[in-house]
């Protein structure tokens, strides 16, 4: 793992962790979720219908009908298989277990889905790993950037704890061939207090996975003119370099603040990009660029004609 990876961890809430990563994976204490924080989130999204039980397909799938009234279209059904792909490797310590269930692989990274069941953790407060590591063999990063975290996914239908542990990397990247995932968790803990302190040892040791992920093909990425932003605190930003891809955008900001972004597709369905960090966001849901006719970054709307 190299020194200029950005360990970043990000929820619902949008509260972003960034810190540089060193070779094993720490938690930044004075801003990781408090236990306080985690059962509000736990108790929020619990209330949203976020319990559901199978692959990331389901879980994209849930997402979706949590933000549009309408099922998806099988146009975007086949969009999200055709990105995803199943793992299904498991190990046990303790009588803790965890799945490596499955991946969406996307053009500017991928998300691993892993469980973690043994417990009812919906109603635990601020249980994650202590440290955990990626390493990818060989690395199609190499020498170009990339970002590594995790991300709080919700709960299964049975009170298993689920997570996304996920890779970001720059657009120069283009793998064309397999790659190996080496991904490694230590000491599953319960976190409280004020600045996230760990409270409790759920179950010491280490889970240790290793895995091919597939390149699958992705929808063709589409340029966007430069254009001014308005944010919701009424902030004026210029973004340059503006690219829309299957799984997110990229930009580059001239100004400060922040701003939320929507995409809209042809049939009137809106997907939100909760998140990211950065001059990039990903879609909660993968789409098809060439099914996009607007996008909402901020207060300003942007018209784009269906290609």
């Amino acid at each position: 793992m190299k020194n200029d990876d950005i360990l970043y961890a990000l929820t619902d809430i949008r509260e972003d962790f960034l810190e540089e990563a060193a070779p094993v994976q720490r938690r930044p204490l004075s801003r990781w979720l408090t236990a306080a924080v985690a059962a509000s989130l736990a108790v929020l999204l619990m209330g949203a219908g976020i319990l559901f039980g199978g692959s990331v397909q389901d879980w994209m799938d849930h997402r979706w009908g949590l933000e549009n009234t309408r099922p998806m279209s099988e146009g975007q059904a086949a969009l999200v298989d055709s990105m995803s792909q199943e793992i299904g490797l498991n190990q046990t310590i303790g009588g803790i277990t965890v799945d490596v269930d499955s991946a969406l692989f996307g053009d500017r990274g991928f998300r691993i889905l892993v469980r973690v069941r043994g417990q009812q953790f919906d109603h635990a407060q601020g249980v994650e790993f202590d440290r955990w590591t990626m390493e990818l063999q060989p690395d199609p990063t190499e020498g170009m950037g990339r970002r590594i975290g995790w991300e709080f996914a919700g709960f299964d239908s049975d009170g298993s704890l689920l997570l996304f542990f996920r890779c970001d990397w720059d657009e120069a990247v283009r793998p064309e061939e397999p790659f190996t995932v080496r991904l490694s968790m230590s000491d599953l803990v319960f976190t409280g207090g004020p600045i996230g302190e760990i409270v409790k040892v759920v179950q010491k040791g280490t889970w240790e996975f290793e895995f091919p992920l597939e390149v699958t093909g992705v929808p063709e990425s589409i340029r966007l003119p430069d254009c001014t932003v308005k944010t919701e605190k009424g902030e004026t930003l210029e973004l340059k370099n503006l690219v829309l891809y299957s799984t997110g955008i990229s930009y580059e900001k001239i100004g400060e603040g922040d701003f939320e972004v929507t995409v809209i597709l042809a049939d009137g369905s809106a997907i939100a990009a909760t998140l990211g960090m950065g001059d990039s966001r990903w879609w909660d849901v993968p789409v098809d660029p060439a099914q996009v006719t607007a996008l909402r970054l901020g207060e300003t709307t942007i018209q784009i004609p269906v290609r």
